[in-house]
């Protein structure tokens, strides 16, 4: 679970993500649209009941029906996929021909009106949460019902923001346990809030059409997709990153893999 020092790295400087002025982000429509109807079929047949079922239920137990279903995703490869089919532009933004993939993907399912549990990741970047994380990219997946309700939100030109300028208070969330299916889906047992560097009130919405994905600076602050439509949101998302940019060496807990493997 530690991460360990990879070999021949610290002669390497890191690779450009995304050209300099550039918003950081590339929105772009799968060329195999069944992947996403797979995806949908997955989540279907995982959660066929009516949203009102779902809301009432209790936080654990929903969480592991969506874990189910983020698991047989995993199954099926279909992070891989997905990164496939958009491969190119992935090289493209990564400035590589070696890219690596995470081994597993975060299904997100956050529903309406639920209080006191953590239905979504607030604001952050990806460096908060792990090392060579600046480099990385995240590829974020719409599925069902995003709309602009509940779509997840950006600061424009976040991402050239230095960590140093940024200030954050870690906070226990006893709705999430470590290890835990919570956990496991991507939500955080000790999230990071921001208190200061970013102006949080220039947040803009993720234009996404359906069959669109999204590609982004894993360092562009993101989040706060609050649900406040009337219907589960479902999306996905994973990070990738380039070989030549990958200085530290850890297992994910939720794969049982290291973190990242090559596309």
């Amino acid at each position: 679970m530690n991460a360990s020092a990879l070999p021949n790295r610290t002669d390497i400087p890191p690779r450009p993500v995304f050209p300099e002025r550039s918003s950081g982000i590339a929105t772009t429509r799968l060329a195999d649209q069944t992947l996403l109807e797979e995806i949908q079929s997955i989540i279907a047949y995982v959660l066929p009941r009516p949203t009102d079922h779902y809301v009432n239920m209790d936080a654990d137990e929903y969480r592991s029906l969506l874990l189910l279903a983020q698991e047989e995703l995993d199954r099926r490869h279909i992070v891989r996929r997905l990164a496939q089919d958009r491969r190119e532009l992935i090289c493209e933004v990564l400035n590589t021909n070696q890219p690596m993939i995470q081994t597993n993907t975060y299904l997100r399912g956050t529903r309406p009106s639920v209080q006191g549990v953590q239905e979504y990741i607030g604001w952050h970047r990806e460096s908060f949460y792990g090392p060579d994380m600046d480099q990385a990219i995240n590829f974020w997946v719409p599925i069902l019902n995003v709309t602009a309700e509940n779509v997840m939100r950006y600061i424009p030109d976040s991402h050239l923001i230095p960590d140093a300028n940024i200030e954050t208070a870690s906070e226990e969330d006893e709705s999430v346990e470590r290890y835990s299916s919570g956990h496991k889906i991507g939500l955080l047992y000790a999230p990071k809030r921001i208190t200061s560097g970013v102006d949080l009130s220039k947040s803009k919405p993720f234009c996404v059409l359906p069959g669109e994905v999204t590609v982004f600076a894993g360092h562009l602050i993101h989040g706060a997709a609050e649900n406040l439509s009337n219907h589960i949101r479902f999306s996905m998302d994973f990070r990738l990153i380039a070989m030549e940019s990958l200085s530290t060496s850890k297992e994910h807990f939720a794969s049982g893999k290291s973190y990242f493997e090559p596309l």
